[in-house]
């Protein structure tokens, strides 16, 4: 699949371009290398991610690490969408690749104090995740989404942060 024909096909609207992205990533007939290569506009970057989280949301096993490592920049992207949908794959892989996330970590911190519900939902989504994993259940992350949980004013964020700490706890006993 050629993938810029694809994303610059002005005859496509964005949720077809999504949705046959979506179906090349499933089907492994697209591979995120032939994206990394692109030079992509952020409307295409959007498609992409949003492609991409579909996949890792429903299946994270098609995933490698080079997905995490494609996305984590657009964490601190001055796009609110392409903030959240990078962190929400980085939510979705996180169990898949616990090694790999010390970068996402710093920069989904930086995103929880945004004034956009958005951004601090993704944020809130992947971090809620993260701390599920063993070893930030038990280490100073555990607390810091404690304080995040608590200082959190959006309900739909807060039961982000509220979901993974009570998965986290069982960890810790």
């Amino acid at each position: 699949m050629d993938i810029a024909a694809l994303l610059g096909n002005d005859s496509l609207k964005s949720l077809e371009k999504r949705g046959r992205l979506i179906q090349a990533l499933t089907d492994r007939t697209v591979a995120v290398q032939d994206i990394i290569a692109l030079d992509l506009k952020d409307r295409e970057t959007g498609i992409v991610l949003e492609a991409m989280e579909a996949v890792s949301g429903t299946d994270p096993g098609l995933a490698g690490p080079e997905w995490l490592a494609w996305a984590e920049p657009f964490i601190s992207s001055p796009s609110n969408s392409l903030k959240r949908e990078a962190s929400r794959i980085a939510g979705n892989l996180a169990a898949c690749f616990p090694d790999k996330l010390e970068g996402a970590v710093k920069r989904l911190l930086e995103n929880t104090g945004n004034d956009k519900t958005v951004v601090r939902w993704g944020s809130a989504y992947a971090l809620g995740r993260i701390v599920q994993i063993p070893r930030y259940a038990g280490g100073e992350l555990f607390t810091t989404v404690q304080e995040l949980a608590r200082s959190e004013e959006n309900q739909g964020v807060k039961k982000q942060y509220l979901a993974g700490l009570k998965k986290a706890e069982k960890l810790r006993k």
